[in-house]
């Protein structure tokens, strides 16, 4: 009896997780994108929710990088999208 309960307990949670990652999918919410142009580059800000978080640098001259807001503080942090590096999310999900 408990064999049986156990299974089926976890075949219930096994199928519920797909259900649940596609409800979190839709509601991730579009980026608003604002572009400004300065004269010697233009400038796309990308918001989510009305917070500023990455600024897209178009030069008229030279590569184009972004200042990405890594931690959330508002202090922005230059990188390069010639390299080969990225950035790893680090969004706080659950606080206790």
């Amino acid at each position: 009896m408990k064999r049986s309960l156990f299974f089926g307990l976890t075949a219930a949670l096994l199928l519920s997780l797909p259900l649940g990652t596609a409800y979190a999918e839709e509601q991730q919410p579009e980026p608003e994108i604002t572009i400004r142009d300065g004269g010697d580059r233009t400038l796309y800000e990308y918001r989510a929710n009305g917070i500023l978080y990455a600024i897209k640098v178009k030069p008229k001259v030279g590569p184009e990088y972004f200042l990405v807001d890594a931690n959330g503080d508002g202090n922005f942090v230059r990188k390069e999208t010639t390299r080969k590096s990225f950035l790893i999310p680090e969004w706080v999900l659950l606080r206790w």
